[in-house]
């Protein structure tokens, strides 16, 4: 299958995925992995202008929401995965993949999409029985307004929104964050950020930004 065109833009966030080599497990435990990761994030936020937005690490690939603000995400990636998998094999005596193939990328255009692929994000570890809430998960950004912690990487908002969270309400916000989607949304989520602009399905998708300042009235 051909590659698609990489559109560029330093306006609008993608959602980024990759998988480990052979979609097989990292080759350390996920602390290290985590750490690694981090810092070239951080790297690449310095160097790149890069504005992360959202980072999940799973046992066998991530998800990253991110803007690129100077540097084409072409030239982000590159640099991201090339020094990852340097780092990865020098700290644990191995050489060869990290990541199986190249990453993919989808682009967001709209903020109620936004906060519906935030969501698909953040509920991955859960989907895949690895823990029971959204915020029990260590190996996630969320934990930044969960528990204030403090990641190598600043965690930046959508451009305009003076926080992540809807008003501030941390808990309204979890709460939406592990009401699971009904099958037939998180299907069309997920086969839309396998395209090139991710978009929902037709019909019950658009929400509001109005609606989205009060998650308890989603569904």
């Amino acid at each position: 299958m051909p590659r698609k065109t990489l559109i560029r833009s330093s306006h609008f966030p993608y959602h980024i995925t990759a998988h480990g080599n052979n979609r097989e497990e990292f080759p350390s435990d996920l602390r290290l992995i985590w750490s690694i990761l981090s810092q070239n994030l951080q790297k690449i936020s310095e160097e790149l202008g890069v504005q992360v937005h959202a980072f999940v690490l799973m046992p066998n690939h991530f998800h990253l929401i991110l803007t690129t603000t100077k540097e084409d995400l072409g030239i982000v990636m590159r640099e991201f995965m090339r020094s990852t998998t340097k780092t990865i094999n020098q700290a644990v005596g191995r050489s060869g993949r990290i990541f199986g193939s190249r990453y993919h990328w989808s682009m967001i255009e709209q903020i109620e999409y936004f906060d519906y692929a935030m969501k698909y994000v953040f509920r991955n570890p859960v989907k895949a029985k690895l823990c029971a809430n959204v915020q029990d998960y260590p190996f996630s950004t969320l934990n930044e307004i969960t528990y204030a912690n403090r990641f190598q990487f600043p965690i930046y908002p959508l451009a305009g929104n003076s926080s992540l969270v809807p008003s501030g309400l941390v808990e309204e916000y979890l709460e939406w964050l592990n009401k699971p989607f009904s099958s037939e949304l998180d299907q069309s989520i997920q086969a839309g950020l396998r395209k090139t602009y991710f978009r929902g399905p037709k019909t019950k998708w658009t929400r509001s930004k109005l609606e989205l300042a009060h998650p308890k009235n989603l569904t």
